[in-house]
């Protein structure tokens, strides 16, 4: 009994610390190539509350639900480091399925601004990492990011 319950402490701990440099490198491409999108000269925006930075594969999807409030202009930003392929999309969408913006149709910028005129509403944030066919396939960081504009 004691050498499973050693066993499984030592797998959690294995899986925590292997994790980490992966997170911490997540964190370092959001903070240094992402974050500084929320200002381009023009405008400024500040961060929502939280980010997400997930490690992605070729052929993975993420999906990611935000809550808006009617009157206030948002930045979605999505971007993949440079080792992740350039047709890497991002589409927001109503919670009824509408799409707002889909990065594949306009050029493939690395964020949209959206000025909720409706009601409150939640919206859907989908990426997409396209496979190449090429084996193995790019990995890399990608970073989703919302922020509210400052007056």
């Amino acid at each position: 009994m004691n050498t499973v319950r050693i066993s499984i402490i030592a797998l959690l701990a294995v899986l925590t610390f292997w994790q980490s440099p992966c997170m911490a490198q997540c964190n370092e491409f959001t903070e240094n190539e992402v974050l500084p999108l929320l200002s381009d000269g023009n405008e400024s925006f500040i961060i929502s509350g939280k980010y997400n930075a997930v490690k992605l594969n070729e052929g993975d999807d993420m999906l990611i639900f935000r809550s808006l409030t009617k009157g206030i202009t948002y930045r979605f930003i999505a971007k993949g480091e440079e080792s992740m392929p350039d047709n890497t999309f991002f589409v927001v969408e109503s919670w009824q399925g509408d799409t707002l913006f889909n990065s594949s149709q306009n050029g493939y910028p690395k964020y949209f601004d959206y000025e909720n005129k409706k009601n409150n509403q939640r919206v859907k944030i989908y990426v997409k990492v396209p496979a190449s066919g090429n084996k193995p396939g790019a990995s890399g960081c990608v970073s989703v990011v919302t922020g509210i504009k400052s007056e």
